[in-house]
């Protein structure tokens, strides 16, 4: 397979994997050759093991980082400090791609930047909603309730005392954001854990 007959076979494609690629290919030695040359050669982009995309010149779709995060690694969605700061919870600008999954964690960089996944008990995979990104792919995105209790949940070691003031005073939450009280206690009670629910009951 010629990297002109990949180019046309996968376009149309916002990502592909390594499984897609071998329907189009040969034998299982000379695709890996292949996919080793193109990335050398910059023509392929790999997103992680086994999955990639192609060069910004050669693609016809142009899917956002959101849409990587929630495709690259599945299942997951977008949660913690980068929703965080999307809904303004806190101050800083995250780069970083930070999301939930059901697997193990993992962190991946790659040419669109760092994709970190935590892993939370498949009873808790909840609390997201399926957004549009400017190319009209969809991706997973956590509500504000989620955010703040998958952000505490995971940090409940480093949250000494009632663990509201740490939040405040460590991590610059504003904790004046409009929250739902029903919907952090209803996600908090899904980790069945009296720590964490305890230090819900303070957002305020």
């Amino acid at each position: 397979m010629t990297y002109e007959e990949l180019r046309d076979n996968v376009s149309g494609m916002p990502v592909f994997s390594w499984q897609a690629l071998k329907m189009f290919a040969g034998g299982r030695q000379e695709l890996k050759n292949q996919i080793s040359r193109w990335k050398q050669s910059g023509k392929l982009l790999a997103l992680r093991r086994g999955f990639y995309i192609l060069n910004e010149k050669d693609r016809k779709l142009s899917p956002s980082r959101l849409f990587l995060a929630s495709e690259m690694y599945k299942p997951s969605y977008v949660s913690l400090e980068y929703a965080l700061s999307f809904y303004g919870i806190i101050p800083e600008k995250v780069s970083s791609l930070t999301c939930i999954t059901t697997k193990k964690t993992q962190v991946f960089e790659n040419y669109f930047g760092t994709f970190s996944y935590r892993h939370i008990k498949p009873e808790c995979f909840t609390g997201f909603t399926a957004k549009k990104d400017e190319s009209g792919f969809t991706y997973l995105f956590a509500e504000p309730e989620k955010a703040v209790v998958d952000f505490i949940y995971l940090n409940l070691s480093k949250l000494k005392g009632d663990g509201i003031e740490a939040l405040r005073e460590s991590y610059r939450f504003d904790l004046s954001t409009r929250l739902s009280r029903v919907k952090l206690l209803m996600y908090a009670k899904l980790f069945n854990n009296a720590r964490l629910l305890e230090i819900v009951k303070g957002v305020k």
